[in-house]
């Protein structure tokens, strides 16, 4: 009598499938109530006078991300203009982020691109969970978390380090991205240990 062979219970195509979009559908809502209830505006200091940005956004002839102090490194600037843009940078540096389209802060558009990027994650996220049997909600939770850390000190920690993003966005973020990934890790889990669960629930063959 032989049992079920590794073969047979390996998650599917299908499953695998299955199991992403479980995890894309637990992390958009995991986000939407962390973005609206729990970290909104952490980080962001209002302007003392936001009519004081108007000229600003009037000089730019389109939206963008814009950093300044500039420098033009494209001409090879001569070390005389490195050391006085230092000296500028070090006296205060920023970036301004500008959308001329008018979209509105939530649309249809954004809420679709983030759940699409969502998917794409979540199907990466499964694809390697499903290299490895006997794969749980537990077992997912763990390694949906370690890629939330991954993802927080490969790409969070730039913006943090670089570009001086405030340290309670930072904070707020990474743990905005760990807890998310461990809920859909949980449920990619989840849904690939079914499969798992029925082949050793199905009569061994002869």
């Amino acid at each position: 009598m032989a049992g079920p062979t590794s073969e047979t219970r390996r998650p599917t195509a299908r499953r695998i499938l299955v199991a992403a979009l479980a995890g894309a559908v637990a992390l958009f809502v995991w986000s939407a109530i962390s973005h609206m209830f729990i970290i909104r505006g952490i980080g962001f200091e209002p302007l003392p006078d936001e009519a004081a940005v108007e000229p600003l956004v009037g000089s730019l002839e389109r939206g963008g991300l814009y950093f300044f102090p500039r420098i033009d490194w494209s001409r090879s600037p001569s070390d005389e203009e490195i050391a006085a843009w230092e000296t500028r940078f070090r006296r205060g540096h920023g970036l301004v982020l500008y959308e001329a389209d008018g979209d509105g802060p939530v649309s249809s558009k954004k809420l679709g691109l983030q759940f699409l990027g969502d998917l794409l994650a979540a199907a990466i996220l499964a694809a390697l969970a499903a290299r490895g049997l006997g794969m749980g909600v537990a077992a997912g939770a763990v390694f949906g978390a370690a890629l939330g850390v991954f993802a927080s000190a490969g790409v969070s920690s730039l913006y943090w380090n670089w570009y001086g993003f405030s340290h309670a966005f930072f904070v707020a973020h990474c743990g905005d991205k760990i807890v998310g990934w461990l809920i859909a890790g949980a449920a990619v889990g989840w849904v690939l240990s079914r499969q798992g669960s029925a082949a050793r629930r199905r009569p061994a063959a002869s």
